[in-house]
């Protein structure tokens, strides 16, 4: 194995433990990938709880077809899904799928996340939106079909990989993305205390969305151009 290629596959296993470390993910459920270059991505083995991922084995795979070209272990399921999105947005450098319980609730409803308050529009523009399900005959290529429902529904919305870093698919669960390698996963943090935060609201019968200018103003200030929130 090059160096190259063991790096990443190690940040590829450290990136599916942080999921686990922060609880967004039971047994073998849920998988990250890191982007290697414009070419090649490292992701999770099928199967394998990640603390125990031979990073000598780990699957890497071309981006522009989405053939495995190093590793014994089988990739992820999802895989076609992340080879969708890489190949589709270039920006992106890690995916995170998730079946974290509030996240996968909101997935099971069928109903996007409205933005009921400036926790929600520090990291989201809009709502956090759901896809639509897939019709049967696009069973037979499952997952790269969910990738395509997710950038359709994307580009529909007018929504970018910023103002939009995860949707949540239909019946399934969320996919959350970033420009490092840690941001996947902590924005699949993020919409999970998103969710959670939705549903209590829902639950005490919230009167009032947050007014648009506010709901802006919060995401503006991280991600604007004139952002002033952080260190510079």
């Amino acid at each position: 194995m090059s160096k190259k290629y063991k790096s990443y596959s190690q940040e590829c296993k450290k990136q599916n433990i942080r999921l686990v470390e922060k609880e967004l993910s039971i047994q073998t459920f849920s998988n990250v990938s890191v982007k290697i270059d414009k070419n090649y991505f490292a992701i999770k083995p099928s199967g394998v709880v990640p603390k125990k991922i031979d990073i000598k084995e780990c699957p890497i795979i071309r981006i522009k077809d989405g053939k495995k070209v190093y590793g014994k272990y089988r990739p992820s399921t999802d895989t076609p899904t992340h080879q969708i999105l890489y190949k589709t947005f270039s920006e992106i450098k890690s995916i995170s799928h998730t079946h974290s319980k509030y996240a996968t609730a909101w997935a099971q409803t069928g109903k996007s996340i409205p933005v009921y308050g400036t926790t929600h529009s520090d990291y989201w523009y809009g709502k956090v939106p759901v896809t639509s399900y897939l019709k049967k005959q696009q069973l037979k290529e499952y997952e790269k079909n969910t990738g395509y429902l997710i950038v359709n529904l994307l580009k529909k919305l007018k929504y970018n990989t910023t103002t939009c870093p995860g949707v949540i698919v239909a019946g399934h669960g969320p996919f959350c993305w970033g420009k490092t390698f840690d941001s996947a996963v902590n924005y699949s943090e993020m919409l999970e205390f998103i969710s959670e935060t939705a549903y209590y609201s829902e639950q005490l019968k919230i009167k009032n969305k947050l007014p648009a200018h506010i709901s802006k103003k919060h995401f503006d200030r991280k991600f604007g151009k004139k952002k002033y929130y952080g260190q510079r």
